[in-house]
């Protein structure tokens, strides 16, 4: 689990620029994106998890998960932030 700065660090940017994912019919979406072309890699993040991330920007429960998604240009990688819940119990 990681801050805001540690995901960006290991995303391997500075800025996170947020667009609303709009849809096909252009409904927009309760998602956000950044997306870096040169490398084919969307970053997302749901709204209730940014709205918590700008509240809290120092919470160190954040994480990446990455899939292989097929997009209309080809293969592209999406990275979405989420929170994760902290352990009941570690060992």
């Amino acid at each position: 689990m990681a801050n805001l700065s540690e995901v960006k660090r290991e995303l391997g940017v500075e800025v996170l620029n947020l667009n609303v994912v709009v849809t096909d019919k252009g409904e927009k979406t309760a998602w956000y994106k950044h997306w870096d072309n040169s490398n084919r890699i969307a970053i997302l993040v749901h709204k209730d998890t940014l709205a918590l991330i700008k509240a809290q920007p120092t919470m160190s429960t954040l994480g990446l998960n990455t899939q292989k998604k097929q997009g209309a240009q080809g293969e592209y990688v999406a990275k979405t932030i989420c929170i994760y819940a902290p352990a009941d119990e570690t060992l």
